[in-house]
């Protein structure tokens, strides 16, 4: 599949879990945007050598910070974005040759590639609670400042 397929797939299907998940129709086209965006950071980092673990922790905290910057501008909540957003990322296929491992007797086949599932599901859970730490450690930043700018003025 070349580049732009998969970058246009990204898109149309976040765009369909958006729907999927009712969110509001003036938010589709961002998280269209918030997926495609971790499609891109995985694929740049994949085709730089980065491991597929680490290129989904990075794309994941992507698509969660796209995802709380799309929640402000927005005013929804960011879960509209990251739930349908980190959609391109998931190992499903993955997980569907583990299972067919097992149930074809290869059971070290089976291990290794559920363990590898497990890797990448872990990398995204992590990666969207460290897109949200920094949103959040940024946001008292900023407020911490303006209160002690409005004493001072």
């Amino acid at each position: 599949m070349g580049w732009w397929q998969g970058l246009i797939l990204s898109f149309f299907s976040t765009v369909a879990f958006c729907m999927l998940f009712n969110v509001p129709i003036r938010a589709l086209l961002a998280g269209g945007f918030a997926g495609s965006l971790g499609w891109i950071i995985y694929n740049v980092l994949i085709g730089n050598g980065i491991s597929i673990t680490v290129a989904t922790f990075l794309a994941a905290t992507g698509v969660s910070l796209s995802s709380q910057l799309f929640s402000v501008y927005l005013r929804v909540p960011s879960t509209n974005f990251s739930v349908a957003g980190i959609i391109p990322l998931v190992p499903g296929s993955v997980a569907y040759k583990a299972m067919l491992s097992f149930v074809n007797g290869d059971d070290l086949g089976g291990i290794t590639l559920a363990t590898r599932t497990s890797l990448i599901a872990g990398a995204i859970a992590s990666g969207l609670i460290l897109g949200l730490s920094i949103f959040s450690v940024w946001k008292g930043i900023v407020t911490r400042n303006a209160g002690t700018r409005a004493k001072t003025d």
